[in-house]
């Protein structure tokens, strides 16, 4: 009976691994991941230009150092992100919960944080030009010259 259990979990475990490589060679082949679960992904690097990432689960992802230029993040669930060093300039990231995302030296300009959540985000040192942040939320955020936020505590 124990092993039968061991057994069903292996496969349960198999699966779930199975069904985020579709989900991460979809994205890498088409660009586009909508509903798709990509936690804990390292993509730290990579040239996802013009992205749809949109509903996603991206909690935890590494998208450091990454081109995201003109992407979609529409309501994604990111929280504990890292896009530290990435080009996100003219991206869409918009109904998000941005808890605890790192944007540290991010290229943000001409993005859109339409009434997204930043709190304990950090933009220390991510540039900002012409980025709009419309009904954003702002608690104990690092701004981008290192001052913290705390407007909607």
């Amino acid at each position: 009976m124990k092993l039968a259990i061991l057994f069903a979990g292996l496969l349960i475990t198999t699966a779930a691994s199975a069904v985020e490589k579709i989900y991460l060679d979809r994205l890498l082949n088409t660009n586009i991941c909508h509903h798709c679960n990509l936690s804990d992904a390292d993509l730290s690097g990579h040239d996802l230009t013009g992205a749809d990432m949109s509903e996603a689960l991206l909690t935890s992802i590494n998208l450091s150092n990454a081109t995201l230029v003109g992407s979609w993040f529409t309501r994604s669930r990111v929280q504990g992100a890292n896009f530290e060093n990435a080009d996100l300039s003219a991206s869409l990231l918009d109904y998000i919960n941005f808890n605890g995302v790192n944007f540290k030296g991010a290229n943000l300009n001409n993005a859109k944080f339409n009434f997204s959540d930043l709190t304990n985000a950090n933009l220390n040192g991510a540039s900002t030009e012409d980025t709009s942040f419309r009904g954003v939320t702002y608690c104990n955020t690092t701004m981008p010259d290192g001052t913290i936020n705390n407007s909607g505590c």
